[in-house]
């Protein structure tokens, strides 16, 4: 499982984000300015990003706080050990293409050298290790319930064949998140309610739409123990973050309750002034955050489709209906859908995928890999989809990863069809492929070739952990007949 877990980390690694794009830099900037002043005001940085929020006289990034905090110490080690030190041509060896849509046809004019080993850091601690992370705990998990080929085949599809896959490496909040709500979740289902409610918090501190799962895993807890003892250790286990985000707020925005959100300066984003962007869910996001090709989850993690059949035949044969009305991913996945559906900008801007859904979509993944691994299903069907998965995310990633322009470059524009999966061919089909991979970035091989390498190191580790997987189950069939 170890080797299982570093082969892993490095397929999530091998492509790492040092573009310097709003979100991520916006993200980046505090860790600065809290190193060099103290403060998370980023006044002196304030050109490099758009997504910012402005506060009287001062600019803050208007972002979750707990990924950008924690990388705080960790940067400073980097820099202790020095390696922070670029010159001018840090991260320009190759051109970048993902400013294409706004007129830019080569976006290396965009990077900020100083700022390439904290982004580099960043995408390593918060989106490549947590990432590998959450497929070793799913793996766990369903060798234990059936430990076959199958079930590595099953969970390495399942990951990297879902958007979650194009978002690690990455400096987002989303992975991180996700990771975090995943042991919240796990927690609750083994009733160790505080250290559900301790990594529940720090994901909500991560992404605050998560904050839906806290009060909702409480009253699951409370109708199911019938004490009031229990739901008091899950709170308990939130107050620390729920301290850390009123404190933080009144650093800021100076209002115990009030998050920097409510004061993006972006004039697309103004609708997060009133009620943060949030109305009633909208039929056509229902529509574009479930089965459109544009966004919808399953069509980006395409294995889930398999759950969902056997979960309605069981349903369907066993009619175990009730249960599922206490279910805390059933209860969360059925309110976090509507509220995100009801958010204002709920497709996200440029993304590759219903970024706003990852912590679900991380949930789902791993129920829906554990629910699978003892069922019988038609393997020719499975690779179809599954390789479908697989390319779709493999074709994103090395080339514009998550910057898939909406359907025009006004961030407020609604999203229309999947056009854009079109905009992912064409940059293929023209060769422009994303560099930011440790080949060449380390050893100048050409971004096409490092491409195609992924792809057949994916394939390797997937059939070498199948085979070896599947040499320790004959072992263990053989140890178990008298006489061999």
């Amino acid at each position: 499982m170890l080797a299982f877990l570093a082969a892993n980390l490095f397929l999530s690694s091998f492509y790492v984000d040092i573009w310097c794009t709003p979100n991520a830099v916006s993200r980046a900037l505090p860790v600065l300015t809290l190193l060099e002043n103290g403060s998370p005001a980023i006044d002196k940085y304030v050109r490099r990003t758009g997504d910012k929020s402005r506060v009287g006289d001062h600019y803050f990034s208007d972002k979750a706080p707990l990924p950008t905090l924690l990388a705080v110490p960790f940067y400073r080690l980097v820099q202790a050990v020095g390696l922070d030190k670029t010159d001018i041509r840090t991260g320009k060896k190759f051109p970048i293409h993902i400013w294409k849509p706004l007129g830019i046809r080569d976006g290396r004019l965009s990077v900020y050298p100083d700022m390439i080993p904290l982004l580099f850091m960043c995408s390593l601690l918060f989106g490549s290790l947590p990432f590998a992370a959450m497929i070793f705990i799913t793996a766990k998990k369903a060798l234990a319930v059936s430990c076959k080929p199958f079930t590595i085949a099953l969970v390495m599809v399942s990951f990297y064949g879902s958007f979650l896959f194009v978002f690690a490496g990455t400096f987002f909040n989303h992975i991180f998140a996700a990771f975090l709500l995943l042991l919240g979740y796990i927690h609750v289902k083994d009733r160790a309610y505080f250290r559900s409610g301790l990594f529940t918090g720090l994901s909500f501190l991560s992404e605050y739409t998560v904050c839906i799962a806290l009060p909702l895993w409480l009253i699951i807890i409370a109708f199911r123990e019938k004490s009031l003892k229990q739901g008091s250790l899950f709170v308990f286990g939130a107050l620390p973050s729920i301290m850390i985000f009123v404190l933080y707020n009144l650093v800021t925005t100076g209002q115990p309750l009030t998050t920097l959100y409510a004061y993006n300066i972006i004039e697309a984003f103004s609708g997060h002034q009133q009620s943060y962007g949030f109305a009633l869910p909208s039929l056509q996001a229902i529509w574009g955050l479930s089965f459109s090709l544009y966004l919808g989850l399953m069509p980006h993690v395409p294995v889930l489709l398999f759950g969902v059949y056997f979960l309605f035949r069981e349903l369907f044969l066993h009619s175990f209906y009730k249960k599922l009305l206490l279910n805390y991913l059933t209860v969360f996945s059925f309110v976090f859908f509507l509220f995100i559906s009801s958010f204002f900008v709920w497709w996200g801007g440029w993304t590759y995928g219903p970024r706003y859904l990852i912590v679900l979509a991380a949930l789902l993944l791993y129920e829906n890999t554990i629910f699978l691994t003892d069922k019988k299903i038609n393997l020719c069907v499975f690779w179809i989809i599954g390789l479908l998965g697989i390319i779709g995310t493999w074709l994103a990633k090395v080339t514009v990863m998550y910057m898939l322009p909406d359907q025009s470059t006004r961030m407020n524009a609604a999203p229309g069809t999947s056009a854009g999966k079109l905009y992912i061919l064409h940059e293929f089909f023209n060769n422009h492929f994303n560099s930011n991979n440790i080949l060449s970035l380390g050893f100048n091989v050409e971004p096409a070739y490092a491409a195609y390498l992924w792809l057949i190191a994916f394939i390797f580790i997937t059939f070498f952990f199948a085979f070896w997987c599947g040499r320790m189950n004959l072992k263990q069939n053989s140890s178990d007949i008298p006489g061999v």
